[in-house]
């Protein structure tokens, strides 16, 4: 075992500047404590990065989905925000470049969170759905399937569910239904 490093299972402290960059910025996005929120300053290096290196937005986009994936699984919803968030903003930021490759994974990441269970988790991937289909592509991209957002969006419209509350943040999400 290399010095510096805690267990067979453990990164090794001394090689975590080895590590992509891209995975290094993403990671300082994310703060020990998930209430403290996304971590600004980290956030505009990381837009930064992308900005300047489009040609990375693939890979940080699939790290992302990554993490977001395996947050979702873990229950660890504060992160899952977290995640979202950065996603929302570097679609924002990146939007006029060519951003299919990292489209696919907001994508994936917003499907996966409407097929969770979690209501709050169903109404931040509405949310992130509805950025993204206000941003006005120079090509469209003709070529996504939809259905499953719409089936997804229709069910949420004529949901349900027990909890009043629930039914209100999903009607507060399609107002015009």
């Amino acid at each position: 075992m290399a010095a510096g490093c805690d267990g067979p299972s453990r990164v090794c402290g001394c090689c975590g500047p080895l590590r992509p960059r891209y995975k290094r910025l993403v990671d300082n996005i994310f703060p020990e404590d998930p209430k403290d929120g996304l971590s600004k300053s980290d956030m505009e290096k990381l837009t930064f990065y992308a900005v300047s290196a489009p040609e990375k937005l693939d890979r940080i986009g699939a790290y992302l989905a990554e993490r977001l994936s395996r947050d979702v699984v873990r229950h660890r919803y504060g992160y899952v925000v977290i995640a979202m968030e950065a996603l929302d903003q570097l679609l924002m930021a990146c939007h006029s470049q060519s951003i299919k490759p990292f489209v696919e994974s907001f994508l994936h990441m917003v499907a996966k969170l409407l097929e969770s269970r979690e209501p709050d988790l169903q109404v931040l991937g509405t949310n992130s759905f509805v950025k993204f289909a206000n941003i006005e592509e120079d090509t469209p991209s003709y070529h996504r399937r939809y259905d499953f957002f719409v089936s997804q969006f229709s069910a949420m419209c004529h949901s349900t569910h027990d909890d009043t509350e629930t039914r209100t943040s999903y009607v507060a999400v399609f107002p015009s239904t």
